[in-house]
């Protein structure tokens, strides 16, 4: 339910972009007389110059819609959800512990801040890149810039027909993603839509296994169960399905008996519910609780992983074409249409048999849709 709510947030984002992407080819409708043939690049291309500024105002229009939208469904994951978690967690313990405690302050700031933290950083390294004036910064024009001079150069060098030339350099552009101002530690500068689905997926998880984490320390029960599945990270291999400790192993409420989450890289983005993690924690009291979680083999989990990771690549690539296929229709490509609907086809071929190949898979076709607004 919540990676559903997570998902549909990033949605808003992907269809955004898309949008872009059509105001760019709509922008193209009244001079397609000079794209007939390969006569007139130069012209055309002062003709979409001149369109730039037009163009940039659109783009702030539809910012300014999407990301009114987009706060609200954050608020609503992580707020509305946040406060859910920590009722069920407290509930769970009142039962287990025969005692009571309110949801804690502690607990109301986890939520807040992970709250105002994730729209924060989506607006300053998203919706402040479209929503800038100035052509150098802003990503949008940056694109439509890039594939006004990318397609009258192929227009000049007559290699392809002009609207090929145009849709062929859009979706170099879809394929790399409009870009945010998030550069990371090794220079990889993130894109729009890979960027939103990662901090909402992972700052989502992150928010509510704080928050089951606080909540038991308000209960001081610092034992929990966590969950396990067929396919994990190293960091997480060893330890799922397992009691584990929620402290370091210098508190004085450290069991010695049962691993800390701490000696398998949590706080770290690749460690135990790191980035991308889907392990859940669920309190655990000694003598009362048990702990009904499958149990993995660690190295085959690790494998297993590196399988998921193959399939979520073809998932990703079955949206990524359907994206494209929808430009190449909306540009009135119908022969380009045609040969992406044939990948798209093979790509999920290569899903169904990974799938069958791999019992622990499942098809998961919500991870192949799209939702494009026409």
């Amino acid at each position: 339910m919540i990676k559903k709510q997570a998902d549909a947030t990033a949605d808003i984002y992907a269809d955004l972009q898309q949008q872009i992407f059509y105001l760019l080819i709509d922008a193209t409708k009244n001079t397609r007389s000079l794209m007939k043939d390969n006569e007139h690049p130069l012209e055309w291309r002062l003709k979409m110059l001149q369109k730039l500024g037009g163009l940039t105002d659109e783009v702030i229009k539809l910012v300014s819609r999407y990301s009114g939208a987009a706060e609200s469904r954050i608020k609503a994951l992580i707020n509305d959800n946040g406060l859910t978690v920590a009722n069920q967690i407290n509930s769970q313990l009142a039962t287990m512990l025969r005692k009571h405690e309110p949801i804690s302050p502690e607990v109301h700031d986890i939520i807040k801040s992970y709250s105002r933290q994730t729209f924060r950083d989506i607006d300053n390294n998203v919706n402040q890149t479209l929503l800038t004036t100035n052509y150098g910064e802003n990503s949008a024009t940056k694109m439509f810039q890039d594939v006004i001079n990318k397609t009258t150069l192929d227009m000049q060098i007559g290699r392809k027909t002009p609207q090929r030339a145009l849709v062929d350099n859009i979706h170099q552009w879809q394929d790399k993603g409009l870009k945010t101002s998030l550069i990371d530690k090794g220079g990889h500068q993130w894109s729009l839509e890979g960027y939103t689905r990662t901090v909402l997926d992972s700052t989502s998880a992150r928010t509510f296994n704080d928050v089951r984490i606080q909540s038991m320390k308000d209960f001081d029960s610092v034992l929990a169960v966590m969950t396990s599945h067929p396919a994990a990270r190293e960091a997480c291999s060893k330890i799922q399905g397992k009691v584990v400790s929620l402290v370091p192993t210098t508190d004085g409420r450290y069991n010695r008996k049962y691993p800390s989450i701490y000696e398998h890289g949590y706080g770290y983005p690749a460690g135990t519910l790191g980035i991308n993690c889907a392990h859940r924690l669920y309190p655990y009291v000694e003598g009362v609780s048990h702990n009904f979680q499958e149990q993995y083999d660690p190295k085959q989990a690790v494998k297993n992983a590196g399988i998921q990771q193959k399939q979520r690549y073809y998932q990703r690539s079955i949206r990524q074409l359907k994206y494209k296929f929808d430009t190449a229709e909306r540009a009135g490509d119908t022969q380009k249409a045609n040969q992406i609907k044939h990948s798209i086809r093979n790509q999920q071929a290569k899903v169904r048999d990974i799938v069958k190949d791999n019992d622990f898979l499942t098809r998961q076709r919500q991870f192949e849709q799209v939702v494009i607004k026409k």
